[in-house]
């Protein structure tokens, strides 16, 4: 933790009423399995838990405190309404401690891989805290926030959201120098309602920046005026394929299966960027990635120079061999309706393979889920895919539009299970492609991992 800090100031901060004697406190933790020593021990209560439960075993194990949103029999304690929104109050007054810059990602898609690509970069020459994994709720971000050192020269924190008015309260605690908004897109609509309810979430993020803060777009997001109106005092940085306005504008992609060179327009300039994996959503994101390097202070050319290799993600397009030396671009971790068709966009790239592709059900797509599914089947037909693999009845609607725009010679294959699925696939070879995507909940994975070498 930044700077060490007393249970009287944290419960003012909080609006708490502190039990007990006041201490100094060395750190905080939501686990009870950390080592607690001089830590405030924050019981968050979830679905499946109630930190409430581990407060005297907490205490015992070190702990100088507890923080609790209902009595227990542990003293010294703060006692406060919400324990969560304490939680993220404490990490806001660590944030306000640090005096570097913090960037805040966001987006329906693309958002961790420019996470990671930001981060590593950076990390090429000075010390940067990130967010791990995909710990961008409101339980992931704190815990970031609160882990910020003095020689931490960036910080860069993803804002993930499956409710809204999450990520209002997750930039309320990064009160971001640099906000990076990808895109909006169908990934969350049986929460949102509506790709309009997903871009004002993602929204709040600019809203709760700094008001000095620079904020990088995607011109050719169809939200992009409503999030320029957010704006205010703050810089606009954009990027575009379509736009030749924008901050950074893509003029020309050249795509083969090793990569892509881009050229790309700033300040009147025209400079190239070579990218060693193919998809033009490797390009967007090193766009915004370039952006919000330049919004560091970077230059251009030393941007550029550092972007070559696209941070490789697991279970986001990655390349694999298959046991019989097929081509697997597992994309698996998730799926959004515009990721899937920028995997697609990939499988499409090559030529001389036979392209399969294996979906699995799309989640959280409300009323939308059958003519979502079908419009994929759609663009996997016109995407040139020789091989339509559908697992499930959700996935299945995908064959409808297939049928409906395939030429003879592509056919799809309706599968109930992945035991039926992977007896068409096992015995696929280097002749073959095969793109795997679909949503965490379909766990396609289990067919990667039946088919990987």
């Amino acid at each position: 933790m930044l700077k060490t800090l007393r249970l009287s100031e944290i419960a003012a901060e909080v609006g708490g009423l502190l039990i007990g004697s006041d201490a100094l406190i060395a750190g905080v933790s939501t686990d009870s399995r950390d080592d607690l020593e001089d830590k405030l021990f924050v019981a968050l209560v979830g679905e499946r838990f109630d930190g409430h439960d581990f407060s005297e075993q907490v205490i015992a194990l070190g702990a100088s405190a507890v923080l609790v949103s209902s009595s227990v029999n542990v003293t010294p304690r703060i006692e406060v309404s919400d324990t969560g929104a304490a939680y993220a109050t404490i990490a806001r007054m660590q944030r306000r401690f640090y005096k570097h810059p913090v960037v805040a990602i966001t987006g329906s898609n693309g958002k961790t891989s420019v996470k990671d690509w930001l981060a590593n970069v950076l990390a090429q020459s000075t010390k940067v805290l990130k967010t791990q994994s995909n710990l961008n709720n409101q339980i992931g971000v704190p815990k970031t926030l609160l882990q910020l050192q003095s020689d931490d020269r960036f910080a860069v924190i993803e804002a993930g959201t499956s409710f809204p008015g999450e990520i209002e309260r997750l930039g309320t605690s990064i009160e971001a120098d640099v906000v990076v908004l990808t895109n909006a897109s169908g990934s969350h609509l049986l929460g949102f309602g509506s790709i309009q309810g997903i871009a004002v979430e993602k929204g709040k993020l600019i809203e709760t920046s700094k008001p000095n803060a620079t904020v990088v777009l995607n011109a050719d997001d169809p939200s992009f005026d409503y999030w320029q109106s957010l704006l205010g005092p703050r810089s606009l940085l954009s990027f575009s394929f379509n736009n030749d306005c924008a901050t950074l504008f893509a003029k020309q992609v050249n795509e083969s299966v090793d990569g892509s060179t881009t050229t790309l327009v700033y300040n009147q300039n025209t400079y190239q960027l070579q990218l060693d994996r193919p998809g033009r959503h490797h390009v967007a994101n090193a766009m915004a990635v370039a952006l919000a390097m330049l919004a560091l202070g970077f230059e251009v050319m030393d941007v550029l120079s550092k972007l070559k290799h696209p941070e490789q993600v697991p279970g986001r397009m990655e390349l694999l061999t298959g046991k019989n030396e097929a081509v697997i671009i597992n994309d698996c971790y998730n799926a959004s309706p515009k990721s899937v068709e920028a995997a697609m966009d990939v499988l499409a790239l090559y030529k001389t393979h036979s392209k399969w592709m294996v979906l699995g059900a799309l989640g959280e797509l409300g009323d939308l889920e059958q003519s979502i599914h079908e419009g994929l089947g759609v663009y996997a037909a016109k995407a040139g895919v020789d091989h339509l693999v559908t697992i499930g009845s959700v996935a299945g609607f995908a064959v409808n539009g297939f049928e409906n725009k395939k030429r003879s010679e592509q056919l799809s294959h309706r599968c109930e299970t992945k035991h039926e699925a992977l007896a068409l696939l096992q015995a696929l070879n280097h002749e073959h492609v095969i793109l795997v995507k679909g949503s965490r909940s379909a766990k396609m994975e289990d067919i990667v991992n039946a088919l990987k070498n």
